[in-house]
């Protein structure tokens, strides 16, 4: 007689004491005839009362074995994957992330359900829709959400990606989840690039077919950090303007450069950028740029350096929060004096209609 073969002895026996041990074995075996291609009907029906017993045992150990045994069975009857789904964590959270025959419509009901683990599983499923995709970005956790962006086999189209860097703008997590995905659409990492760290903006360049234009923007940022950092070992006004003229006869003091280093607080270099840009001494520089009642004599000397007008409210705002500070944060520091410029630029917002966001936005990506 094949010892596979389903009985209703098999189901009066498990209505009685059995051991754990027992019971899980049955389990396994059950689960795996029922898989099978030529169970015949009578059996399947044998094999469906059995997971209604097994489903409601008292012993946690053979409710998880049954649900890791039917997690790769297809059309269960619904009352046994409702008992599943809801029963506690260790026995509903691998059954709802592998389940094959799960709808739309029961994972997201899934979703509406008490239990951040469960809603992680649905965000883990291989081949997710991308209407459930979707609704996992408007509805759900930041947690659930990362689930999401980093199941490399969900389906997620450009406007959910577009809904998550919305919502998450600020979150360190999900974008470094982002930027580790293989594919990112170019929409998405044009909304991100300015908040993203070195380090991430590093991996972009090195692992995602980047639009010419972004890559462009990544490696001059990467050059203006290295030269500022050189600037920073320098303490004298010859290294400083030694390493100045270096870049002017190299084409390379660029205005982005230019204002990088006034938002970061080395004003040396960025006296020494101004005196050759507009052929103008440096004696005269200084005492132009630190002159507060000579705006206009400063609007002068930026023109005459052919910096761009559209960063003029940056290099202003920078120039204010650098007097009242310049003091309080030396150049051992520049990570803090950055900080302090952010709070300061965040708090000129208000009060100064010059500024608008597109320049917030640009003068804070200099600093970052």
């Amino acid at each position: 007689m094949d010892q596979n073969r389903l009985n209703r002895q098999d189901v009066a026996n498990l209505a009685h004491e059995a051991s754990v041990d027992n019971k899980s074995t049955i389990a396994r075996k059950v689960s795996a005839y029922y898989s099978g291609a030529d169970i015949s009907p009578q059996a399947a029906r044998l094999a469906e009362d059995i997971f209604r017993i097994m489903v409601h045992d008292t012993e946690l150990k053979v409710r998880e074995v049954l649900s890791d045994s039917l997690k790769h069975c297809v059309d269960l009857p619904q009352d046994v994957v409702t008992a599943i789904i809801n029963d506690k964590d260790s026995v509903a959270v691998p059954f709802v992330q592998y389940y094959g025959s799960l709808t739309n419509d029961d994972l997201i009901k899934i979703l509406n359900m008490p239990g951040l683990n469960r809603q992680k599983a649905v965000a883990k499923r291989a081949n997710l829709s991308a209407e459930v995709s979707q609704y996992i970005a408007e509805r759900c956790s930041d947690e659930v959400v990362g689930e999401l962006v980093s199941n490399e086999q969900a389906d997620i189209r450009e406007n959910t990606f577009n809904t998550i860097v919305t919502k998450y703008s600020e979150s360190d997590d999900i974008k470094q989840r982002l930027v580790y995905r293989s594919e990112l659409p170019a929409s998405v990492v044009e909304k991100i690039i300015d908040k993203l760290s070195y380090k991430l903006k590093t991996h972009l360049m090195l692992y995602h077919n980047l639009p010419k234009n972004l890559a462009t923007q990544l490696v001059d940022e990467v050059k203006e950090k290295i030269t500022l950092s050189i600037s920073e070992e320098y303490s004298s006004d010859e290294q400083v303007e030694e390493l100045v003229h270096q870049l002017y006869k190299a084409n390379r003091l660029t205005p982005s450069l230019v204002v990088r280093s006034i938002c970061l607080g080395d004003l040396k270099f960025f006296e020494y950028a101004i005196v050759y840009l507009s052929e103008t001494p440096i004696a005269e520089v200084r005492k132009i740029l630190f002159n507060e009642q000579a705006d206009f004599m400063i609007r002068n000397l930026l023109r005459k350096a052919f910096i761009p007008k559209g960063v003029f409210p940056a290099i202003f705002s920078a120039l204010k929060v650098i007097r009242e500070i310049r003091f309080d944060c030396g150049r051992s520091s520049r990570k803090a004096f950055g900080h302090k410029v952010v709070e300061r630029i965040l708090s000129f917002t208000q009060n100064n209609d010059e500024l608008g966001p597109d320049d917030i936005k640009y003068l804070v990506s200099k600093i970052n």
